[in-house]
Parts: structure tokens; C-alpha cells; sequence
């Protein structure tokens, strides 16, 4: 049997959003293969936990991470003492052990380029964003990923086009692999007529959930206006839930949202709730996803969750959800940043159970065919193979 080749993933995050996911699903996944997966993140929090529970190696050390603060003069200034920490803490906890491949996990990881190529390791930079503004991000990471990566693996076609539009030379690098998703746990009815009822859903309403982080591109606010189109115009048999958490310091983004929803006429059928890991109840309960996100999401794993739960999906029609969702089979595409194309889109799915149903079905047989973690396991593997063979 041949040696196992050690990939170091180096991620910004402890939580359990979309990135946090999909690194979770991969590393675990890779416990099966010649891949030994080691995992760095700054902070604790619950992707620790779950990396541990599924038997990852997992390390809480410095990164240097990318943001609006870091490009400031303070924070470039600010750079290379956080760099050199990042070094010896990397360099400590491996203790000697040889890396095959260095796997940063989204943009915002510095550290990995840098480590990389001081120790001449192939990097892979997982892009999990399209960012548009500002436009010097933009440039930065452009040139980042000109100077450091080897391969560069885009969640979306969007997320490529995007990338390539504005660095042409990454073209050659890039590999497109959508994400994917494992098998679900089966539905627990108990659970589901408890949510429901916390919702005070009565049997005719039908539950529609956004699940994401609050923030000012995640469409909440939009969500609340197509709710309130909906209400003046006499569909009043839904309930809204709307579950995610904000950044520490970004707390003024859940204050607008609740003022937002308390000046709704819809505000007695729309709930917030804070992240839960219990995600499936949340989608087994609901009746309709929606993400009606304002600026393009590079993929959308809450998208790959409602189908795998058989829901349909009404999303924004930009980004990485147009190769995710087909339009009238699996759900609708809206105009972006539209509140009444969403209020229409929303007021045919209210309105109509069975066709509810048709596309939720037809939702749960695309994830099924096309993003299941196997697939992407299997494009993810040539990628590390290609590297270090």
C-alpha cells in the first residue's frame, strides 16, 4: 500500500456556513483515500467539532486572512507580524511531517499562498466567492492567484468567468468542480410538526425559509418587501423563517432587518432565528426555499440543501444558482435585487401545492444526478493527483 500524502486545508472559519460545509464534507471524505487530511483554522467553534466528531485532524493556529480591515494601511502593516506567527504556528504543530499539497480553503486565506510557496508545496486555492466590490479586492486577488496557485478549483462556471474576465492568464488553472452534498438524514415527523408549530404555521400556510448569514447580500431585506407586496395583495397563507446569524461587529445588519420586518404588514407571519445546526429540520419543515441574494453567489450549498430535502427553490437569477436551479422544473430564477418578480415567484408556489411538489421532485432527482459528494470527491482527488504525481 502507498504512503498516504498529507493535504493541509487552511480555512478562515469555524462555523457552518457554505464554505465551512464543504470543507467539512471534503476532508472527511478524504479519510477514505491515500489523502490524509489536516485542517487549520483560527478560531474555535462549532466546524471544530464536527471535524472531530468524523475523525479530521484539526488544529486551531494564526492566518493571516484577507478582508476590508486588512486593506487599510494599519492592517497591511499589520501583515508581516501576523504572517511570521502563522509560520511558527503551522510549522510547530506539524511537527516535521512532509506536506503533499496545501489547500486553502476561499480567498480570504493568506497564509496558505505564502507558506506554500516558502516550502515549494503545489497550493491549491479553493475559490468559494465572486467578489465585485470593491474593485481593488478584486485586482488584489487576481494577482494573488496569478503569483500562487497551482490550481485553482472555481465552485461555478460564474465563479471562473468571473475570475478569468479579470486575469486571463488563470484560464489554464482553473478547474471547475461543483459542490457537493452527502447523504441526508431521513426526515424526523416529530421534529417537523414542532417547528411548524413554533412557527404558528396552520395546515393550509405554506413555510418558506431563508437560511444564511445576515447580511447585505443575502436578500433578508428583499424578502421582507416581496412578503409585504404579497400581503397587499391578499395571499396572506405563508409564514417566513428566516435563520442565520451575523458577523461579531455586523450587528447593525440584523437591527435593520428586524426594523424592516416590524414595519411589514407581513411582520406577525415572519420570524428571525439564530444559526441552528439542526439545518434539516428547518428544510423538512418548510415548503419553500428561497435565496434572493443581491449581488451573484458564487455557487449556493442552501440551494443543493432544499432539493436534497425535495423542496423548490426561488433564488436570485445571477451567479452560480443559474447552473444549480432549472427554471420551472426545479423552481424559478428572479430578477436580482426585484422584490416583485420575488413576490410573484413566491405567490405561484404559494399558491399552488402540486406544483410545489412536482418541482421539489424534480429538485431532490437533479441533486441526485449531479452534486452528490461522490462526484465531487472524484474531481477533487485528480486535482491532488495530478499534483503530486
Amino acid at each position: 500500500m502507498s504512503p498516504r500524502h498529507n493535504i493541509l486545508f487552511l480555512h478562515q472559519s469555524a462555523d457552518l456556513y457554505g464554505s465551512d460545509k464543504v470543507l467539512l464534507a471534503v476532508a472527511s471524505r478524504l479519510l477514505e483515500s491515500q489523502f490524509h487530511p489536516i485542517v487549520v483554522v483560527p478560531v474555535d467553534g462549532p466546524l471544530i467539532d464536527e471535524l472531530r466528531r468524523a475523525g479530521v485532524e484539526c488544529h486551531i493556529a494564526s492566518l493571516t486572512r484577507l478582508s476590508r480591515g486588512t486593506m487599510s494601511l494599519r492592517g497591511i502593516l499589520g501583515i508581516p507580524g501576523e504572517l511570521a506567527r502563522s509560520f511558527r504556528d503551522i510549522d510547530a504543530l506539524l511537527q516535521g511531517r512532509r506536506v503533499s499539497v496545501l489547500h486553502s480553503n476561499t480567498l480570504a486565506v493568506l497564509t496558505g499562498a505564502l507558506w506554500a510557496g516558502r516550502h515549494r508545496i503545489p497550493h491549491v486555492w479553493h475559490v468559494h466567492e465572486i467578489i465585485i466590490h470593491p474593485r481593488l479586492a478584486t485586482i488584489i486577488y487576481g494577482h494573488l492567484l496569478k503569483w500562487f496557485a497551482d490550481r485553482i478549483i472555481c465552485v461555478s462556471r460564474a465563479t471562473c468567468s468571473h475570475l478569468v474576465s479579470n486575469q486571463a492568464s488563470l484560464a489554464s488553472r482553473c478547474r471547475v468542480i461543483w459542490n457537493g452534498l452527502d447523504h441526508r438524514p431521513p426526515p424526523r415527523q416529530a421534529a417537523i410538526a414542532a417547528y411548524r408549530e413554533q412557527l404558528k404555521a396552520c395546515p393550509g400556510d405554506a413555510v418558506i425559509a431563508l437560511i444564511g448569514r445576515i447580511n447585505r447580500l443575502k436578500g433578508q431585506q428583499l424578502l421582507v418587501q416581496a412578503a409585504s407586496q404579497l400581503w397587499r395583495r391578499g395571499i396572506r397563507n405563508f409564514r417566513i423563517v428566516i435563520v442565520g446569524s451575523v458577523v461579531p461587529g455586523q450587528e447593525h445588519f440584523l437591527h435593520a432587518l428586524k426594523q424592516a420586518i416590524a414595519a411589514s404588514p407581513a411582520a406577525a407571519h415572519i420570524s428571525v432565528q439564530s444559526f441552528t445546526s439542526e439545518v434539516w429540520t428547518v428544510w423538512d419543515s418548510c415548503d419553500i426555499a428561497v435565496i434572493p441574494s443581491t449581488e451573484p453567489e458564487s455557487f449556493g450549498m442552501v440551494a443543493l440543501e432544499a432539493m436534497a430535502a425535495g423542496k423548490p427553490v426561488v433564488a436570485a437569477g445571477h451567479g452560480g444558482l443559474t447552473e444549480i436551479i432549472v427554471p420551472g422544473h426545479t423552481g424559478w430564477l428572479v430578477t436580482p435585487r426585484n422584490a416583485s418578480t420575488l413576490a410573484d415567484a413566491l405567490q405561484h408556489a404559494i399558491t399552488d401545492p402540486s406544483l410545489r411538489k412536482r418541482m421539489g421532485q424534480a429538485g431532490l432527482a437533479r441533486y441526485e444526478a449531479e452534486f452528490t459528494l461522490d462526484r465531487q470527491m472524484q474531481n477533487m482527488v485528480a486535482v491532488y493527483d495530478e499534483l503530486v504525481h
